[in-house]
């Protein structure tokens, strides 16, 4: 295999090995030239008709999303330099979608007042991914107060026609969602770096995938053509379909409580997401650039060793570097859309610090007293999610990437000069 992972047999500590000489063992690539010779139709109409095939259903809705997910699949199919097994797993990411739009359409047709849901007054988390999001969205996901988006609505907003629970009581959509964790957690680096388990609170952009418009894309292949679609086009409609979809999910479960929810693509989408959500509160993450970079750079760079016939580390670092300074620079260019009473800015090392002090500001902002109960929730949560429970991963950024800190550091300026974040990586 291209990645090595070394573990400290009591400690748990990770390491991946293969960035700076990636080779794959000769099982493996015999395996994947075999491969080449299979026939794969990456067309749009392919992905429609395989849709259409799994699900029983035809109506997709509004066609506009065929010249997203066309970009999607030519892009990928014209990269010379991926495995055709890669090729046809993105291909199976979007047959899911595709089935998803189905089933949400359906069951939108089937039931009219998910429309007359209000999301009222949701909390929402706005941050870089590897910012401490998701670890903040659920510990004040414990307040019971609160209600949020699982895993496994997340993967499948609505259920699929004529499908039951089995004699478990077990919602399918749950137990798939659990055997793609299993799947997952195989492999212990994956479990160290994000755990992605069915009840786990997950952003609210995977409701977008459906309509081929979300950042979410760009985790499942090399696609910087399409990214400069995505930039160039207003996300406000795009993020109206995901706001639909939480309303459906909420038709489902009914409950008066407020959402807690977030998104790492909300960084650079802020004028939609105000516009779609007018009464939220929003918690902006920060983090020093660089230790978000050595982080997202490993952990997207476990597909770049295992899905290309030469893996290209030096490519993916440039665009994840700058990916991550547009995010920032969009972030600081809107932040000011939304007003100052429904904005707070979280320090990362703030809320390291004090977990669930941290929430319990977030709730008093949105208007959710303190109390013994939410503070005994977290904490539930805190004793039962312990720091580190499935290891934790040693990054190197100069070492795996041949990156220059200190060069990094002086790019980054623009935002550490203005917001306090505690410098992790050494330049």
């Amino acid at each position: 295999m291209a990645t090595q992972t070394t573990q400290a047999a009591q400690s748990k500590v990770y390491k991946v090995d293969g960035f700076k000489d990636p080779t794959l063992p000769e099982e493996r690539r015999l395996a994947l030239e075999a491969g080449e010779a299979d026939v794969l139709d990456m067309s749009v109409e392919g992905v429609l008709t395989a849709a259409r095939a799994a699900t029983g259903l035809s109506d997709f809705g509004p066609m506009d999303f065929m010249e997203r997910l066309g970009l999607l699949l030519g892009e990928v199919e014209r990269d010379g330099n991926l495995w055709k097994a890669a090729k046809k797993t993105f291909v199976g990411f979007c047959v899911k979608a595709a089935s998803n739009r189905l089933r949400n359409r359906d069951y939108l047709a089937a039931n009219p007042a998910v429309e007359d849901i209000v999301i009222d007054r949701p909390i929402i988390i706005v941050g870089l991914p590897r910012s401490g999001t998701t670890h903040l969205e659920n510990l004040i996901a414990a307040d019971r107060r609160l209600r949020y988006l699982p895993v496994y609505l997340g993967s499948e907003a609505v259920p699929t026609p004529g499908e039951r629970a089995g004699p478990d009581g077990k919602d399918p959509r749950w137990l798939r969602s659990s055997a793609h964790w299993d799947r997952m957690k195989a492999n212990p680096l994956m479990a160290a770096m994000h755990e992605h388990s069915p009840d786990h609170a997950c952003g609210e952009n995977e409701l977008q995938m459906p309509d081929f418009a979300t950042y979410q894309w760009e985790w499942m292949a090399e696609v910087p053509g399409w990214r400069d679609y995505y930039l160039s086009h207003d996300q406000t409609p795009h993020y109206r379909y995901g706001k639909t979809m939480l309303k459906a999910v909420a038709h489902q479960f009914p409950s008066d409580r407020r959402w807690i929810m977030k998104g790492n693509q909300h960084s650079e989408q802020l004028p939609a997401l105000n516009t779609v959500y007018p009464d939220a509160i929003f918690i902006q993450t920060h983090r020093d650039p660089l230790a978000l970079l050595q982080s997202i750079l490993t952990m997207r760079g476990l597909s770049v060793l295992a899905n290309q016939k030469t893996p290209d580390i030096q490519a993916h670092v440039t665009y994840w570097v700058d990916r991550i300074e547009r995010m920032l620079r969009a972030y600081m260019r809107d932040m000011d859309v939304i007003p100052a009473d429904r904005r707070i800015d979280l320090m990362f090392q703030d809320i390291m610090a004090d977990d669930i002090g941290s929430a319990q500001r977030v709730l008093e902002a949105a208007g959710l007293p303190s109390s013994p109960q939410s503070i005994a929730d977290m904490q539930h949560y805190m004793d039962t999610h312990p720091r580190g429970k499935d290891g934790r991963v040693v990054y190197d950024l100069a070492g795996d990437f041949n990156l220059d800190r200190a060069a990094l550091r002086e790019r980054f300026r623009f935002y550490t000069d203005i917001f306090p974040v505690k410098l992790e990586v050494a330049a």
